[in-house]
C-alpha cells in the first residue's frame, strides 16, 4: 500500500512542471480511476483480480493447514537449506518464529485481496451498472473480503480491519482489531453475499450463494453458535450440490457436482499455474515415471508426506485410501521404491516439469455434510446427525456408522473428516475449533519422534494454546508500529 502512495507522490512532483494542459489528459493507453470503474466490464475485471490472490494463498497452504497437523510430515534431507525449507519444518514442529515466509505469504496475500475488494466496494453502490449485474458483482467482492478475513482471522487471531480504500499512509497503519470485531465484519459480508449471490454463476470458478452459506456455517461452527451454523449448511444441501460417485473423479476433474468453492489454476507461461504435484511428489533426482515429464525433484518435492498416524485412521475397505496415498514409485532408474506420498493431486502426466493446472477444491459438499453432522451432534441431536455422516461413509465403501452417543458420533465425525478430507487444509482448523489440538499433537509428537529420527529434539515440544494461531509476520510489525505480536513468540 505504502508503495503506491509513495509511487504516486512521484508521479505528481514529475509531471508539476508540464504544461496544464498535458497534466488535465488522461493516458488513452494506461488505466486509471479517472477512466476505470465505469462499466460492468471494468467491475468484473476488478473482482477477477480479486480472486487471484488465491492462487498465492494456496500455493503453499498446506504447510500451516496440514503439516501443522498429524496428517502429514515432510521428507528430510540433509542437502536442502535455506528458509524455503526450514520455515516449512519449523511449522510442522512447532518451532516457528515471526520470521517465515508461508505465514507471510498468507497474510501479505490475504490483504491484497482485501485492498482489491475494497476498491470495488467503496464504488459500486454508486455504479450505474445494471442491477442484477451490480448485485453479483458486489456478493462476490464480499464474499472474497470475507473470506480474506476468516484466513487471517483463524491463522492469526485478530487483525488490523480495513474496510477502505487505503489512500493516505496514516489509513495504511491501523491497530489490530479484535478477534470478535473481526468475526462480526465476517460475518455482515458473508450474511450479504449470500442474499446477493446466484446458486449458479454463468463464469465457471466464481462464488455462489452455497459458497457464501458454506463460509457462514464454518464461521458459525468456530464461534458454536450451532444453531445459526444448522441453518446456513442446511441451506446448502437445497442448493442441488452432490457427492461425486467415485472419490478420485473429485481431484481428477475440475468443477464438479460436488464442488462449492473451486480456486482455478491454468498450467502454461501464463503465471496462473501450480506445483502441488511436484511438491507433494516424491523428493528424487527424477520424476518423470511419476509425473510423465523429467525433471529434478530434489529442492521441490517430499512435502505434505501422509503420516504413519494418518495411514493407521482408513478403516479396512475404504476407496478414499488409495484415491489419497501412494505407496510406492518407480524411480527415474525404473527401481520400484516402497513409500509413500500424497497423490491426492496428481494428474499428470504433465508437460512441463513443476507446471500443473489442477484446482484446489476449498469447500465441498461431503465437508458440508460432515460439519452439518457435527453441527447436529453439538447440538444434542446425534440421530439427526447419522445420516449425513453415513451418506459420506457410503461413497467411501463402508457400512453405516455404529456410533449411536453424543461422544462416540463426536469422534466418529472427527475421524470421518479426517480421512474424507484429508490433505486439503482442514485438519489443523478442526484440530483447534474442536479443541482437540493439544492432546492430539502431544500425543503425535511423542510417535512421530520415534519414528522419524531425522526430527530434532525440540520439535513437538512447545504444543500450548498460544500456538493456536500463528505469529504475525516481523515484517509487517516493523512496517506498522501500531501491531503487536502475538504471545509466545
Amino acid at each position: 500500500m505504502k508503495v503506491r502512495i509513495l509511487l504516486t507522490a512521484v508521479l505528481a512532483l514529475s509531471l508539476s512542471a508540464c504544461k496544464k494542459s498535458f497534466i488535465e489528459l488522461v493516458p488513452k493507453t494506461v488505466v486509471t480511476e479517472a477512466t476505470f470503474f465505469k462499466t460492468a466490464n471494468d467491475y468484473t475485471q476488478a473482482v477477477v483480480g480479486s480472486y487471484a490472490p488465491l492462487r498465492s494463498i494456496y500455493g503453499d497452504a498446506y504447510v500451516m493447514g496440514e503439516m501443522r497437523s498429524d496428517n502429514a510430515t515432510y521428507f528430510a534431507s540433509p542437502g536442502l537449506q535455506g528458509g524455503q525449507f526450514s520455515d516449512k519444518w519449523n511449522i510442522s514442529g512447532f518451532l516457528d518464529i515471526a520470521i517465515n515466509m508461508n505465514g507471510l505469504n498468507k497474510y501479505a496475500n490475504c490483504y491484497v485481496g482485501i485492498a482489491r475488494t475494497n476498491a470495488i466496494l467503496d464504488r459500486i453502490d454508486q455504479s450505474t451498472i445494471d442491477p442484477a449485474v451490480k448485485a453479483n458483482l458486489k456478493g462476490q467482492a464480499q464474499f472474497l473480503r470475507s473470506f480474506y478475513y476468516f484466513e487471517l482471522v483463524q491463522y492469526f487471531g485478530g487483525v488490523p480491519l480495513h474496510l477502505k480504500e487505503v489512500n493516505s499512509v496514516a489509513e495504511a497503519s491501523l491497530p489490530r482489531s479484535s478477534a470478535a470485531d473481526v468475526y462480526k465484519q465476517i460475518i455482515a459480508d458473508a450474511t450479504s453475499a449470500a442474499g446477493l449471490l446466484p446458486a449458479k454463476q454463468t463464469t465457471i470458478g466464481m462464488v455462489t450463494k452455497g459458497s457464501a452459506k458454506t463460509l457462514l456455517g464454518y464461521v458459525y461452527m468456530t464461534l458454536k453458535r450451532y444453531p445459526e451454523a444448522e441453518a446456513a449448511l442446511k441451506d446448502v444441501t437445497t442448493l442441488g450440490y452432490s457427492l461425486v460417485p467415485d472419490y478420485a473423479n473429485i481431484f481428477a476433474n475440475r468443477n464438479t457436482v460436488e464442488s462449492i468453492f473451486e480456486i482455478q489454476y491454468l498450467a502454461g507461461p501464463q503465471g496462473q499455474q501450480n506445483n502441488f504435484a511436484f511438491q507433494f511428489a516424491p523428493n528424487i533426482s527424477n520424476v518423470k515415471n511419476i509425473l510423465g515429464v523429467s525433471g529434478d525433484n530434489k529442492t521441490t518435492g517430499g512435502w505434505n508426506k501422509p503420516t504413519p498416524d494418518l495411514i493407521a485412521a482408513y478403516e479396512t475397505g475404504d476407496t478414499r485410501k488409495a484415491a489419497s496415498i501412494a505407496f510406492s514409485y518407480v524411480d527415474g532408474d525404473g527401481n520400484t521404491v516402497n513409500d509413500t506420498y500424497c497423490k491426492k493431486y496428481t494428474h499428470g502426466p504433465y508437460a512441463t516439469f513443476n507446471n500443473c493446472g489442477d484446482d484446489w477444491i476449498v469447500y465441498r459438499y461431503a465437508d458440508v455434510l460432515l460439519l452439518l453432522a457435527e453441527c447436529l451432534n453439538e447440538e444434542g441431536k446425534p440421530g439427526e446427525a447419522i445420516p449425513y455422516l453415513n451418506q459420506v461413509r457410503a461413497r467411501a465403501g463402508l457400512l453405516p456408522t455404529t456410533a449411536a452417543s453424543q461422544v462416540d458420533l463426536r469422534a466418529a465425525v472427527a475421524k470421518e473428516r479426517r480421512v474424507e478430507l484429508a490433505f486439503e487444509n482442514h485438519r489443523w482448523l478442526d484440530l483447534v475449533r474442536t479443541g482437540q489440538a493439544i492432546s492430539v499433537m502431544t500425543a503425535f509428537g511423542v510417535k512421530i519422534k520415534q519414528q522419524e529420527p531425522y526430527l530434532p529434539a525440540s520439535a513437538y515440544t512447545n504444543i500450548t494454546a498460544s500456538r493456536f494461531i500463528f505469529p504475525i509476520p516481523q515484517s509487517e510489525i516493523d512496517i506498522n508500529h501500531q501491531l503487536t505480536q502475538n504471545p509466545g513468540y
